[in-house]
């Protein structure tokens, strides 16, 4: 009895080898499930222009069941770098243009996430072309004591912003139009101006130049008049009016004393001892004359 239950014991051995050779002698094996589940998105992405050809980009790291092994970057849609980091610096570009970065996260499987995106316009290249020179340019003298000077606008690839004028050298003035009075100047006196533009980089034109000298002292019998220009496009110049009483002038309305295209003017001639009373008009080429400019007296000695 007992060899009997050895016996059976030997075949029961027997039998639960032959299961786990699967009965032909191989060895059983076991391999874990592969890995399909791909990052999370990388989040945050943004892209910062670092100056003319470069772009720094920076993102949060995406997480993974089994862990992230770098970040694929791609640039307008074409690769050009993989990352074990959060960040990326791209050189070798284009000024003043637009650029749309994607980053994707990757695990050792190969698997990839969806990408994050974000665009960036790089730095414009600096402005280094200076404006075109004035042309132009004319100084016409002002009575005694003032010059009255003009020029035709400068260009400029980007933008003219203003005018520097100088007299005799020294800064006197930084228009934004093309036309400047100067004043308290000496009488019977040469002075040489120049005018060149500016643009808003800072660059400046070659200077234009002109000379003028200022009229004698006038006589004691005269008055001396200056007024602020009309801004008309179609004006052709002013009228001057006087008389011996408040409103009342010696020449009929439109046939004042017709002076040109000036901001100044003597009347001389005068009467010694005598208060006189002026206004200003201005006209156009049609013959249409302004109202009165407010009235000012001088008492002539």
């Amino acid at each position: 009895m007992k060899r009997s239950k050895s016996l059976l014991l030997l075949i029961l051995i027997t039998m639960v080898l032959v299961a786990c050779d699967g009965g032909a002698g191989n060895q059983a094996t076991w391999s874990a499930p592969s890995d399909t589940t791909p990052p999370s998105q990388p989040n945050g992405l943004t892209a910062v222009a670092t100056g003319m050809s470069s772009a720094s980009l920076a993102w949060g790291a995406a997480t993974d069941n089994m862990g992230v092994t770098g970040y694929i970057v791609y640039r307008n849609g074409t690769q050009i770098a993989t990352s074990t980091t959060t960040t990326l610096a791209d050189t070798g570009l284009s000024a003043a243009t637009t650029y749309t970065y994607t980053v994707a996260a990757r695990d050792a499987a190969g698997n990839v996430s969806s990408a994050a995106s974000a665009s960036v316009t790089t730095a414009s290249a600096p402005d280094t072309t200076p404006p075109s020179q004035p042309t132009g340019f004319t100084a016409v003298a002002a009575g005694s004591t003032g010059a009255n000077l003009s020029w035709t606008a400068s260009t400029d690839n980007v933008g003219v912003t203003g005018y520097m004028v100088r007299r005799n050298g020294t800064q006197i003035a930084t228009p934004t139009t093309t036309t400047f009075t100067d004043t308290g100047l000496s009488a019977a006196t040469t002075y040489t101006y120049t005018v060149a533009a500016r643009d808003a980089a800072g660059n400046v034109s070659s200077t234009a130049s002109a000379s003028v000298t200022t009229a004698p002292p006038p006589p004691s019998n005269s008055a001396s008049l200056a007024w602020d220009p009309v801004a008309a496009p179609n004006l052709s110049g002013y009228r001057v009016y006087f008389g011996n009483a408040p409103g009342t002038y010696l020449q009929p309305l439109g046939q004042g004393v017709s002076v040109g295209n000036i901001t100044a003017f003597t009347v001389l001639g005068l009467s010694t001892g005598t208060r006189y009373y002026f206004v200003v008009t201005a006209t156009d080429t049609l013959n249409n004359e302004s109202v009165y400019s407010n009235e000012v007296f001088k008492d002539i000695p």
